[in-house]
């Protein structure tokens, strides 16, 4: 099933992404496919989520949420970059125009997946990537990955 989940606001009105999850509990949610937009969970995560979309991740699967972003399009990185996310476990959850959502386990480690994604960047210039369940909006390393730092 899908769930809007609440990514703030845009032009004054509340903005959402649809997201795959499974019902858990009464309004308790397992998230199917790491999100292209919502910040803060990956696949397998545990959400507690109220009537306006509103979510709090109240349990982790371990896994990290990557995303990347190309302008000018992903279509001719998808293939070779995929083919490398699964070698290290990972896998493509979602995919549109200019951008592609993995989930990989943290266990694949941060030190092989930086240059990895550092690398299509390279190749593909005016390209961004980034980690959707890493640092809060402060910039911070997320509590959840404090002791894996």
């Amino acid at each position: 099933m899908h769930m809007l989940l609440r990514l703030g606001e845009r032009n004054g009105k509340a903005d959402y992404e649809p997201v795959h999850v499974d019902l858990v509990a009464a309004n308790r949610f397992r998230v199917l496919h790491s999100p292209g937009l919502a910040y803060g969970m990956a696949a397998g995560d545990e959400l507690e989520v109220d009537e306006l979309g509103r979510y709090n991740v109240v349990a982790r699967a371990g896994n990290l949420s990557v995303r990347f972003l190309c302008d000018s399009g992903v279509a001719d990185i998808e293939q070779s970059l995929t083919e490398q996310i699964v070698r290290i476990g990972g896998r493509l959850d979602g995919q549109v125009r200019a951008g592609l959502a993995y989930t990989i386990p943290l266990s694949a480690g941060r030190d092989v997946i930086g240059p990895l994604f550092a690398k299509a960047k390279q190749e593909h210039p005016g390209a961004l990537w980034e980690y959707g369940n890493v640092y809060d909006e402060d910039g911070n390393l997320m509590e959840w990955l404090r002791g894996e730092a």
